[in-house]
């Protein structure tokens, strides 16, 4: 009996600290529960934040899409207006070519028509020396028959 005693004994002794251990081990898991509690309110916390944050850059993103949109439309409005200024300067140099090859197509008909008088005048005044060199020859010859040392004088210069 005395050997059911101790055998009682020890194991109450062994029991009491396992008691005290699930004690101390059921205060570090309130502990951790308290801590796993926290870190849930945390992440909850943080997801709605991250929640938060990407509707908010959602939002920006379409703010983006239509400022780009607007510039894009912009931008092809400023194009349509430097393509018509384009249109324009072409337009304006093609004009300036076609005058000036007018001018000169008029430069050289008008040079035509006034060399034509130029000419007719030339004609008539070369007709004109030639009809008075025959009648001054006419008058040396005839002067060269009266005076002989004129004659001579026209023979030594090749001329009679």
């Amino acid at each position: 009996m005395r050997k059911l005693h101790i055998i009682i004994i020890v194991f109450i002794f062994l029991l009491t600290g396992s008691f005290a251990a699930q004690a101390q081990n059921s205060q570090r898991d309130e502990g951790n529960i308290e801590r796993f509690a926290r870190l849930e309110t945390q992440m909850t916390a943080m997801n709605t934040r991250i929640d938060d944050l990407r509707s908010e850059m959602k939002g920006d993103m379409a703010d983006l899409k239509g400022n780009m949109s607007d510039l894009k439309n912009e931008l092809k409005g400023d194009i349509a207006d430097l393509r018509g200024l384009v249109y324009v300067i072409l337009g304006g140099i093609i004009t300036l070519i076609c005058g000036l090859l007018a001018m000169m197509g008029y430069v050289m008909w008008d040079r035509r028509t006034a060399i034509t008088p130029v000419v007719r005048k030339t004609k008539e005044l070369e007709q004109g020396f030639e009809d008075e060199r025959v009648v001054l020859w006419k008058v040396l010859k005839g002067y060269a028959r009266v005076e002989p040392r004129f004659a001579e004088v026209l023979k030594t210069a090749g001329i009679l």
